[in-house]
């Protein structure tokens, strides 16, 4: 339901499945009201709608991008990069800040595709003789 390519688009999560990164969704309360939990799970309560609307209002998603030491934090709806662990590689930051700010005009071949073109070219190699 919430894919990272949705998010951060196929070039940059091809880049950061590559380099060895695992995705989870994750979310975060952000409303100014304090939630009932105990109301929050009782639906035959009368105010169980509201404070339930009052959640979903108020919640952001995130991408969470996780490789042994290294995390990152990436809102769902504005592909903002929010948090970023300690010694995170600069140079992998960089790259993905430009995926993020110039989507379409980088083109990233994953490895992926360099499977597949290769077979492709193997294929043609073979056909032609």
């Amino acid at each position: 339901m919430f894919s990272p390519e949705d998010c951060i688009g196929i070039e940059a999560t091809d880049y950061l499945m590559d380099l060895g990164f695992d995705f989870s969704v994750d979310s975060e309360y952000v409303g100014d009201e304090e939630l009932d939990l105990e109301l929050l799970g009782d639906d035959a309560n009368p105010e169980h709608s509201a404070a339930l609307e009052e959640l979903f209002e108020n919640t952001e998603m995130h991408i969470c991008c996780t490789m042994d030491q290294y995390h990152l934090k990436i809102s769902w709806s504005s592909a903002e990069i929010l948090s970023v662990s300690d010694n995170f590689p600069a140079k992998i930051l960089s790259t993905l800040k430009a995926f993020l700010e110039n989507g379409d005009s980088i083109v990233y071949i994953s490895n992926e595709k360099l499977v597949k073109m290769q077979e492709k070219m193997d294929a043609e190699v073979v056909n032609q003789d």
